[in-house]
This record gives C-alpha cells, structure tokens and sequence, in this order.
C-alpha cells in the first residue's frame, strides 16, 4: 500500500540514467518529481517526457535547494510521505520497500541508507563524526525517506550546503526516530556530479565543519 507517497529525485545533468530511474520508482510510490538543478544536458525533457512532475531552477543551487524545491511541492499536494532518491541510478530500488514500511508502520519517523564503503576519504569523517553525534554512519547518502510532517517541525534547508544532512541532525535534535538501513550501491557510469577528487571532497569537508559549528 502505497499511503500518499511521493518520491523526490534532485537531479544535475543525468540524461543518461533519468529514466530509468523515475520508471522504476513508479512502481513504489504514487508520484515522481523531478527537480532539475539547471541542467546543461537533456534531463529536463526527459524527465518530462518519462511522466514525472519536473521543475526547474533558474540555477544550480546544489542538493539541499533542490530538495526543498521537491519538498515544497509535495506539501501543496499534500503527500504524506517521502522517498529521496539520486538521479544517478545507483541505489538499489529493490530496498524502497523496507525503507517505506518502517514508516507506514510508525518504527521510523526518517530512515536513511547506510553504504558499506564510501567513495572519497572525506565521507569517513563526516560518517564517524554523525555516527557518534546522532547514530548516522552515512549522512550525506541520498537515499532517504520520511514522514513529510516532521518538515513542519524541523523546517527547511539553511544556506550552507549540508549535503541534506541537515534534515538528520535536525530530526535527531526534534527527538524523531531515525533508522539506518545498509544498502549496497552501483557503480556510476560516468563521473559524479559533486566534482573531482580535490573539489569534491573540499564540498565534503566544509559541509562537515559548518555541521559541527552548527551542532556544539
């Protein structure tokens, strides 16, 4: 039973894993939205053409932005619940299921993959620091769900780029119950949209200082 669901994709130059993507969503949640972060490829038009709701911002304003961009639609539409899911294809859909039922079932207010390994040496500070600070082994993964009611409580995104995990440690200070799920993930097909090496692990890291100094 799907119970209002709504998944969420944010989604920056990914013309060629789009829809496959949206296509296997739509057999787990209700709808699809789309939030093309100022694409310079086709993502756009294909996400329009594979049927999911798209919007699009009139520049790139990373993840967080994007997200709430989605978030805000599916509250005018009043979606009950949640999927955050990247654009990229390499999370399994087959675990949409688990994440989703700890919800309808009430054992989870927000559940959130949690990788066996992470791709860049920044990923393991950011994870040893939130598994400490709130129980989350892997923050900035994208493969999320939870119940949109808690948004109204712990509020939107802040201005510096938390990688969405903002909305974790915001939920862990609301007293929501927070559960991981470990997920195996494939490997992209191109190069990862958060930069090269020096670049993307720079966007880790700050992400990381800014959480601390916003969570002493």
């Amino acid at each position: 039973m799907k119970k209002k669901t709504v998944a969420i994709i944010p989604a920056f130059n990914e013309e060629k894993t789009i829809s496959a993507v949206i296509n296997n969503l739509k057999s787990y949640v209700d709808r699809v939205i789309v939030v093309d972060d100022f694409s310079t490829d086709k993502t756009y038009k294909i996400a329009i053409k594979s049927n999911a709701i798209t919007l699009r911002n009139k520049k790139n304003l990373g993840p967080d932005k994007s997200i709430e961009v989605g978030l805000k639609k599916a509250k005018k539409l009043k979606y009950e619940f949640i999927l955050t899911f990247d654009a990229d294809d390499q999370h399994p859909h087959s675990k949409i299921p688990f994440f989703l039922n700890l919800l309808y079932k009430d054992k989870a207010d927000i559940v959130i993959g949690n990788r066996e390994k992470f791709p860049r040496f920044s990923e393991y500070f950011f994870s040893y620091y939130s598994n400490f600070k709130i129980g989350v082994p892997d923050p900035i993964n994208g493969f999320k769900a939870f119940k949109n009611k808690i948004i109204s409580k712990i509020g939107y995104f802040d201005s510096y780029n938390s990688l969405t995990s903002q909305i974790l440690f915001n939920s862990y200070k609301n007293n929501y119950k927070i559960k991981n799920i470990k997920i195996k993930v494939k490997k992209r097909i191109d190069s990862p949209r958060i930069g090269g090496v020096i670049k993307a692990n720079y966007k880790v890291l700050r992400s990381l200082i800014l959480t601390i100094v916003k969570n002493i």
